[in-house]
């Protein structure tokens, strides 16, 4: 018999490979949060562990394959690469378990028993070998498969930050991020939401901690996202726009700042996921929010301008590596200006509903310029009413900001995400 983790990591990561589909929502599935604590943790470990170490695992089953590893059907890859990750990054399981039921699973596949031996020989010559012991076996592979990332984004990535940056860097994506949180004012029992957490030293009211939490008080949230919400500073008595805001974390925490002045839309163009956004908020928030659906890339629905307008752009997501793994293998560089095409004209709209005065937030979750600095420069050229301001809040913010004011956070020095904020204001 199979190991329900096992069994479940294989098939989550065949559903991935196959749609378009994220590790993180797959693993928050019915199936998966009705496991034993013990199953869950271990489905959660060699799905993550696999994706976010996918090249370099590669490279000694390419090496011990007898057959070509592009010809290699992809449901057989993710047996082979899924059980290699647990050998080698996971002692406490044995060999010959790992090997059962990898062998089990091959029997599933559509080569039946020609995939079970292929498999089974390929893990038993890496199981007696262990080539990954050897002293200089890292220094043997591409440095793009030493790190674990697509040759394109390690040539991009060291071309801009360095070799030795880009590499620390890339090896910190394959590191488990903290629980990042912030909690309501409603009340919340320390024991359940708190525990062993601390708080952040960066964002108001937000915690950190090494164990999942669960609590109907706090609102799971990346520290850098938390951050990003914040930079509009005090906002009582604003009305707000946040322009493409699902899932709500932002619009929750900004909601919560209003301390029940002024008025907060927000809205999304998929009419499923604002519905979803709308109960996720009034479960939370404890009242009914407006919520609406519509395209921030056309006009404005609204006849009134705002204080502020948020604009979390849909972007390549390639500042999440380290929760979104799967991007890194699915992402393809020319994709880069599809966004940047479509971040400018969102940008462009948002700004026509800005109040002269008003505040336009630019943020992304994405390292790349072509979706940042390069969307914001093309907004002030085509709008000179606009001009970059210098955020203030919250006071831990000034670290990260570039000498024009820009809000970068760099996941390889602190286990967050990498986002990019731009902060401007219309000219009154």
């Amino acid at each position: 018999m199979i190991a329900p983790a096992r069994r479940l990591a294989f098939r989550i990561l065949q559903r991935i490979a196959a749609k378009d589909v994220f590790a993180d929502d797959e693993l928050a599935a019915p199936e998966i949060t009705a496991l034993d604590p013990r199953d869950r943790n271990l489905t959660t470990e060699i799905v993550y562990g696999t994706l976010r170490r996918q090249n370099t695992l590669d490279c000694p089953l390419i090496a011990t394959s007898t057959v070509p590893w592009e010809k290699v059907e992809t449901p057989v890859k993710i047996i082979l690469r899924l059980s290699l990750f647990q050998m080698w990054h996971m002692d406490r399981i044995p060999d010959h378990a790992i090997l059962n039921d990898a062998v089990e699973l091959a029997k599933q596949s559509p080569r039946g028993g020609g995939a079970s031996g292929f498999v089974n020989g390929v893990l038993r010559q890496l199981s007696r070998a262990r080539p990954w012991l050897a002293e200089d076996f890292n220094r043997s592979l591409p440095l793009w498969a030493q790190v674990s990332l697509p040759q394109w984004l390690w040539e991009r990535w060291s071309s801009r930050f360095g070799p030795e940056a880009a590499a620390i860097y890339a090896q910190s994506l394959c590191e488990t991020p903290c629980c990042a949180f912030w909690r309501s004012r409603q009340p919340c029992t320390e024991s359940q939401a708190l525990g062993q957490a601390r708080p952040s030293a960066i964002v108001p009211n937000g915690w950190l901690s090494e164990t999942s939490v669960a609590d109907p008080a706090i609102w799971v949230q990346d520290e850098a996202s938390q951050l990003v919400a914040h930079l509009i500073g005090p906002c009582r008595g604003w009305r707000i726009w946040d322009a493409c805001a699902c899932p709500g974390g932002k619009s929750a925490l900004v909601s919560v700042n209003l301390d029940k002045t002024g008025l907060i839309v927000s809205s999304d163009h998929r009419f499923r996921r604002a519905g979803r956004m709308a109960r996720r908020l009034e479960e939370f928030l404890g009242s009914p929010r407006m919520v609406v659906v519509a395209d921030a890339a056309q006009p404005s629905p609204f006849r009134i301008e705002f204080d502020a307008v948020m604009v979390d752009a849909p972007c390549s997501g390639l500042g999440t590596l380290r929760k979104n793994p799967e991007i890194k293998w699915r992402f393809q560089p020319d994709r880069l200006a599809y966004f940047q095409m479509r971040q400018i004209e969102i940008l462009k709209q948002a700004a026509a509903s800005v109040r002269p005065g008003g505040y336009l937030l630019y943020s992304t979750c994405s390292t790349e310029p072509e979706e940042n600095e390069d969307v914001v420069d093309s907004l002030l050229a085509c709008r000179p009413d606009f001009s970059l301001q210098m955020p203030r809040h919250p006071p831990g913010v000034a670290p990260l900001l570039d000498p024009r004011g820009m809000v970068k956070t760099f996941p390889g020095s602190h286990l967050w995400d990498g986002l990019f904020a731009a902060l401007m204001r219309r000219i009154s």
